[in-house]
């Protein structure tokens, strides 16, 4: 110790964990994948079951990336919704679906995705999903 008796402690600045938009119009699958966010140590910036609610949630929270599903109820479906997050707000996706054909596929290649879940998913599976597309945005 110092001989004015005060130690000097390194402050460590601890980055704060990525924040993910989770877009999920069926209850039970976005509690899924928001429990699976929480154990992985991400933050959820929102739950949203529409894109109405997504826009506003992205507005307001600003998350690194949005896991959205296709098929959303409303007039706005997922891919709509995804090319909207990517250009107001630079926001990336992952889609999310349980049904993908070569049509949906086609269409949601303009929304530049940075990845497909394919439900029913795994946890490991939607984390992997994450750290591919985080690390995507970071080069």
């Amino acid at each position: 110790m110092p001989a004015d008796g005060v130690q000097v402690v390194a402050v460590v600045e601890t980055a704060k964990p990525p924040s993910i938009l989770i877009v999920e119009d069926e209850a039970l699958v976005a509690a899924n994948i928001e429990e699976v966010l929480a154990e992985s140590g991400f933050r959820v910036a929102g739950v949203a079951a529409s894109a109405a609610e997504a826009i506003s949630l992205a507005g307001a929270h600003r998350p690194q990336l949005a896991l959205v599903d296709i098929r959303l109820t409303g007039p706005v479906d997922g891919i709509e919704l995804a090319c909207r997050l990517r250009e107001q707000f630079g926001v990336p996706s992952i889609f999310l679906s349980g049904l993908i054909d070569s049509a949906i596929t086609a269409r949601a290649k303009a929304a530049r995705p940075l990845g497909f879940l394919h439900k029913p998913f795994r946890p490991s599976q939607v984390f992997n999903a994450i750290e591919r597309a985080l690390s995507a945005g970071n080069n």
